[in-house]
């Protein structure tokens, strides 16, 4: 799982590394694994230097181009990072991950539009990764403006849910509309329910687009979304519907 970067790769579900890189033995996983914790840990320089290693134990894997394009992106070289999912992609044409890395990219360019249409195409991959798809149409549009074309993905997505997604949309539904109160009261139920390892990407990106305060230096939560005073889930509002 590579978290440090915001939802690039396979930050927010588990699923591990894809099947061509486990076809490619032990050797290569162990590579991509040391470039992960070194990405984790911010050394880029360490993480590309793992990366060529399992490069010359198995090419044209898109694990590789994947890690190496999150590795780009946190660097701010777009073109790239883009350039590296594209060719996650050509390796792997069925896989999810790099068309969703493409769609992310666009959205970290606050290409929000065009960022909501690629997200949108992602539904059709399925298998598990509904709830962060609806999630990234229902953020994307509201960054564009566009609460209309969020709404129906709100409304579609499941309670109760297997990801902090459905809790994460609601929190930027909130914010959008100018309810601060309750976006901080769905971004709070979200941080206890799911806790705040599987929900800091979540809470990062609002970080990022101004909703919420950013972490502190030592990654601990600010201390008015303080998990001992959290309200529960089913106390929850319904988000404001109001454009």
């Amino acid at each position: 799982m590579l978290g440090a970067f915001p939802f690039f790769a396979q930050a927010v579900e588990p699923t591990g590394p894809s099947q061509m890189a486990r076809d490619a033995g032990m050797p290569y996983l162990r590579a991509l694994a040391q470039a992960g914790q070194a990405y984790a840990q911010r050394d880029f320089a360490k993480a590309l230097d793992k990366l060529d290693i399992a490069d010359q134990i198995q090419q044209n894997i898109p694990d590789t181009w994947n890690m190496r394009g999150a590795i780009y992106a946190a660097q701010r070289d777009y073109d790239r990072a883009e350039d590296a999912f594209q060719k996650a992609s050509r390796f792997n044409p069925q896989d999810f991950w790099a068309p969703y890395n493409l769609a992310e990219l666009l959205l970290l360019e606050k290409k929000y539009a065009q960022a909501a249409a690629a997200f949108q195409k992602l539904a059709v991959y399925g298998g598990g990764h509904e709830e962060l798809v609806q999630y990234k149409v229902v953020l994307s549009n509201l960054l564009a403006g566009n609460p209309d074309a969020a709404k129906p993905a709100l409304d579609a997505m499941k309670f109760p849910s297997d990801t902090a997604a459905y809790y994460f949309a609601h929190a930027a539904w909130g914010f959008a509309h100018k309810n601060e109160a309750d976006g901080k009261s769905w971004t709070k139920s979200g941080l206890k329910v799911f806790g705040v390892p599987y929900s800091m990407s979540f809470y990062d990106e609002l970080a990022q687009a101004g909703w919420l305060p950013p972490r502190e230096a030592d990654g601990s939560v600010p201390t008015e979304t303080d998990l001992t005073t959290l309200p529960s889930a089913a106390a929850l509002p319904a988000p404001d519907s109001t454009p």
